[in-house]
């Protein structure tokens, strides 16, 4: 891929959020009659009486489809933000800028929020597709990114297509300083957050490194006569986005003192606060704070902050329910999806078992825990720290006790305008990996969980063995079945895997890169396979059970009939493939990254003799 010349993507940030973008659209003057170099496959894109740099009204061009540009193609994908930008400079052209982009997505009077329209409207676009993987890590791009058009009515009323779903499209930004962002989703987007608002891609838990190529990431291009350069975007234009959106949320927040007396008991000499900061009912929390305004603020009233196993215990309470009120989603039981923020309080349902209010939606909650894991920041002198809980405006899948997909984490020092905190009080708990002593006998190759056995190993259970791969739900069912005994249950395979102080990896709470078998080690070997049955010896739970995590994604069953993947492949990010990592793969999903491991209960052991 050709480097880029004169261009220079980390100086460039477009306009802030929605009401201000027809008045604040972000674009260069057109001088002379200078003409772009496709005028066919380009639509001019004007903002009358809105002021561009140079003064006068702004005018620029952008590319009706995504690169290459050509109705009925597939657009180029798995692209880095550099590749894109020279990629258009080869064209004559330039990346857009984030301004632009949203000018072009929000059409003339800014309120078109999903390209067509204000409204969503199923199939207009091509987002939230069903994955029959369940999980973004076995996918092929190729297999589900549509050729540009293919959704004729996915069309801004100026002619441009596709700027919703299909592909996220890098755009010049300094959102975090760092030079460029994605915009309007991807084919697997979920519908509130493919749109044209920004509002998804600047998430305190969107992580995106400008430098790595991003399988569903495309572009198009635009064109104007002076191109933005670093000279033509004073601090004022860069900072724009973040300003607006930082103080319309801090405009936003109720001026109260703290409440230190709201609190509930989660265990001998643990307390948590009932609220968000300042932990009173029927106001707006305090948000767009930084983790350490968060932990000086909780420090001055004696308190700390959270750490995440406490949070998820008050969360989810004993039985470790998926949201505060139990396993099933229930609309409008919390502060969920929603456009805009409410009160603490407000939402009655949304109260833990053991009391706490508004821990999922609502916003998002600072945690006292770093989080080390190789490869999620593009600046290694940034310090992630967990967040929990979700904000509302996300959907069902992050707002939740116990995340299983991903690891919610933010930089300390950065602030979002949906991203507060609560405090806790007393001392911190042991976590330490414990064993689970047994209470049964297992044959060999088996290993005791208390009261089952479980495969020392991934099928075939066989160490210095490459697992078996390629496995549908009915093909895992048999394999165990033969053997006379059954896939694990969900409950077991998470009892192995997790403990009974639910460890986040089979070695404990604090992720060691090079213990299991994920993307950065698959990508230092062979890659492409699973590895050998025991060559990651330190991928072990406390009774000895290997490969738990990472590798294969392990077929379980959640129900007679339902099952689903656990665990992670070789192809997840570091650190992501986690005890409670989950796929909801269709039942006849396979792949070379799919297998299972069988666990047996004393009546198996017992029928199948010595």
């Amino acid at each position: 891929m050709a480097q880029v010349t004169g261009l220079q993507p980390s100086f460039h940030r477009g306009p802030p959020g929605l009401p201000a973008l027809a008045a604040l659209a972000f674009a260069v003057g057109c001088s002379g009659a200078l003409s772009p170099p496709d005028p066919v496959g380009m639509v001019k894109i004007t903002v009358d009486g809105a002021p561009s740099l140079s003064g006068s009204s702004g005018t620029f061009y952008m590319d009706r489809y995504e690169f290459p540009n050509q109705e009925g193609e597939k657009p180029l994908t798995y692209l880095d933000l550099e590749q894109a930008a020279s990629l258009c400079a080869q064209e004559g052209k330039r990346l857009c800028t984030a301004g632009e982009w949203r000018r072009a997505c929000l059409g003339p009077d800014g309120t078109n929020r999903y390209g067509y329209g204000p409204v969503y409207q199923e199939d207009r676009c091509h987002s939230a597709r069903r994955l029959p993987s369940g999980h973004t890590s076995m996918m092929d791009p190729d297999e589900l990114v549509a050729p540009s058009g293919s959704f004729p009515q996915c069309s801004t009323p100026e002619g441009i297509w596709d700027l919703v779903g299909n592909l996220e499209e890098w755009v010049l930004d300094d959102w975090k300083g760092m030079g460029g962002i994605l915009e309007g989703g991807a084919w697997y987007t979920h519908t509130s957050y493919a749109d044209c608002t920004g509002r998804y891609s600047r998430q305190p838990d969107y992580r995106i490194d400008p430098r790595r190529r991003v399988f569903s990431a495309g572009f198009r291009c635009c064109w104007s006569a002076e191109a933005p350069s670093a000279e033509d975007l004073p601090p004022e234009y860069i900072a724009a986005d973040t300003r607006e959106r930082l103080q319309a949320a801090q405009e936003a927040v109720t001026p109260t003192d703290y409440d230190p007396q709201a609190e509930l008991q989660l265990a001998d000499g643990l307390w948590m606060d009932t609220f968000e900061y300042p932990n009173k009912p029927g106001i707006n929390p305090l948000i767009a704070v930084s983790w350490t305004q968060a932990r000086d603020l909780c420090q001055e009233a004696g308190k700390r902050l959270c750490q995440v196993r406490e949070w998820e215990i008050a969360c989810s309470g004993p039985a470790r329910w998926k949201y505060p009120y139990g396993n099933r989603y229930i609309p409008d039981a919390c502060s969920v999806e929603r456009d805009s923020p409410s009160p603490t309080g407000e939402y009655l349902a949304c109260v833990s078992p053991l009391g706490a209010r508004d821990m999922v939606g609502g916003v998002w909650e600072w945690t006292a825990n770093r989080l080390d894991i190789p490869g999620l920041t593009s600046d290694p002198q940034q310090v992630l720290r967990e967040i929990r809980g979700g904000s509302w405006f996300v959907d069902s899948h992050k707002a939740v006790c116990r995340p299983d997909d991903g690891y919610p984490a933010a930089p300390q020092d950065t602030v979002f305008p949906d991203l507060g905190f609560r405090c806790c009080r007393g001392q911190v708990q042991s976590t330490a990996a414990q064993p689970i002593p047994p209470n049964i006998d297992c044959p060999a190759g088996m290993v005791a969980v208390g009261d089952f056995c479980i495969d020392t190993f991934e099928f075939p259970n066989r160490e210095g063995a490459p697992p078996r791969g390629n496995m549908n739900l009915a093909q895992a069912l048999q394999a165990c079945r033969e053997r006379g005994v059954h896939v694990c249950t969900s409950q077991e395979w998470e009892l192995a895997c997790s403990g009974r102080e639910h460890r986040r990896w089979p070695y404990g709470n604090t992720y060691e890169p090079d213990r299991c078998y994920d993307e950065s080690r698959s990508r230092q070997s062979h890659g492409g396979t699973a590895a050998a049955s025991g060559q990651m010896p330190l991928c072990a739970t406390p009774e000895g059970v290997h490969d738990m995590c990472g590798n294969l994604w392990e077929w379980v069953m959640d129900t007679d009939t339902r099952g689903s993947l656990r665990g992670g492949g070789w192809n997840v990010a570091a650190g992501l493939g986690q005890c409670r990592a989950r796929a909801d793969a269709e039942d006849d999903y396979s792949s070379a990254e799919t297998g299972t491991r069988c666990c047996a209960v004393a009546q198996e052991i017992e029928a199948a003799g010595p």
